[in-house]
């Protein structure tokens, strides 16, 4: 009916690393209080997922409740193998999951990220 109930954010990240690996970040994802449990959280995810994983995008991230997000296949192990701009509040939080194929020597890559997620207070 023309309402915003929901919104979520697919940023790339920018690693500092010579593998040919593309990764995108997923933050912010909100849902309105009146319309949260009822799958539009995990309509928005999963359609992300899909379109990013047609695009090629080798590995997703996100830093949030892990309960929540590993049932999209989120891993703690993928997370660790990406180190994120600055100190994490909440280490659990960060996770990722591989869309395609990726190949990493097993040493954890650091990344940049957009300006907007620039920002130590968000991490």
């Amino acid at each position: 009916g023309g309402k915003l109930i929901g919104y979520v954010c697919y940023s790339p990240v920018f690693l500092k690393s010579t593998y040919d690996v593309s990764g995108y970040i997923l933050s912010p994802l909100a849902v309105s209080p009146e319309y949260q449990s009822q799958g539009v959280g995990s309509a928005l995810i999963n359609s992300g997922i899909d379109m990013l994983t047609k695009d090629g995008v080798g590995v997703l991230l996100v830093y949030g409740d892990p309960n929540y997000y590993q049932r999209f296949g989120f891993k703690e192990e993928i997370g660790r193998l990406f180190v994120p701009p600055y100190p994490l509040t909440y280490p659990v939080g960060w996770t990722g999951m591989t869309l395609n194929a990726i190949t990493t020597s097993g040493t954890p890559t650091k990344f940049d990220c957009v300006s907007a997620l620039s920002k130590p207070a968000l991490w």
